[in-house]
């Protein structure tokens, strides 16, 4: 099943917008945290640190210049992995539709992998 479909969407001025879409809210964190990276080589840098976690090369801490969290959009919630696994933490500051997600980091650098060559 897919978690998230990339989509682009024309604008009425002529341009277009991509982002992935959450096929279920218990992904929006995940479509959140993927589309806030929107060019290339932002992309993949961020495939580079999940890899470095996941070969054992560098801890998250190492990886992520020694910041607990990475931050998903304006208070949506926050980002953290370890070796095996992706965390998506809801920040719950108030009623939102956000929920916690863990899943294999890999299928998290399977979807940025796919993200990018959807970008390029």
């Amino acid at each position: 099943m897919n978690k998230i479909n990339f989509k682009t969407n024309s604008l009425l001025d002529g341009k277009e917008i991509a982002g992935p879409i959450a096929t279920d809210d218990k992904y929006l964190l995940l479509s959140l945290f993927v589309g806030q990276f929107r060019f290339p080589d932002n992309i993949q840098e961020i495939i580079d640190i999940l890899e470095s976690v996941r070969n054992g090369s560098k801890t998250w801490l190492e990886a992520n210049d020694d910041l607990m969290f990475m931050q998903i959009g304006y208070m949506c919630g926050d980002f953290k992995c370890d070796k095996e696994t992706a965390y998506f933490i809801a920040d719950n500051y108030d009623s939102t539709s956000y929920q916690d997600l863990e899943m294999p980091l890999q299928e998290v650098i399977d979807l940025m992998k796919d993200w990018k060559v959807f970008m390029s």
